[in-house]
C-alpha cells in the first residue's frame, strides 16, 4: 500500500485529465485539418467517449456534494471549458458532454 502522499484521488485523476484532453481539443482540430488520414481520427473518438464517461462521474460526485472546495472549483472550471469547446466537439464528431454544462 502506498503512502497517503502518492495515493491520488480518483476525482483530482479525472479532473486532470479531461481537463486536459478539452484544452487540447483545438489543436487536434487543427491537426485532423492538415492531417485529415491520420490514424489518430479513428482512435481519439472512443477515447473521447471513455473521458465522456468519467465526466458522468464527476457530475454525480459533483451534485451530492462528494468534492472538496477545491475539486468543485475545478469541475466548474472545467464545465466553462466544455461549453466554449462545443463548436469544436460538434466539428470533429465527437460525443457531446452527458451533463449539464451550467453548475
Amino acid at each position: 500500500m502506498g503512502s497517503p502522499a502518492t495515493v491520488r484521488d480518483p476525482i483530482d485523476l479525472a479532473l486532470w485529465g479531461i481537463t486536459a484532453e478539452v484544452e487540447f481539443l483545438p489543436k487536434l482540430a487543427e491537426f485532423w485539418t492538415h492531417n485529415p488520414r491520420e490514424a489518430d481520427q479513428s482512435s481519439f473518438p472512443y477515447e473521447w467517449y471513455d473521458l465522456m464517461g468519467q465526466l458522468e462521474t464527476l457530475d454525480r460526485a459533483y451534485r451530492a456534494g462528494r468534492m472538496t472546495p477545491e475539486q468543485a472549483e475545478r469541475y466548474r472550471e472545467l464545465l466553462r471549458k466544455l461549453e466554449e469547446a462545443l463548436p469544436i466537439i460538434e466539428r470533429l464528431g465527437l460525443t457531446s458532454p452527458p451533463v449539464s454544462l451550467q453548475p
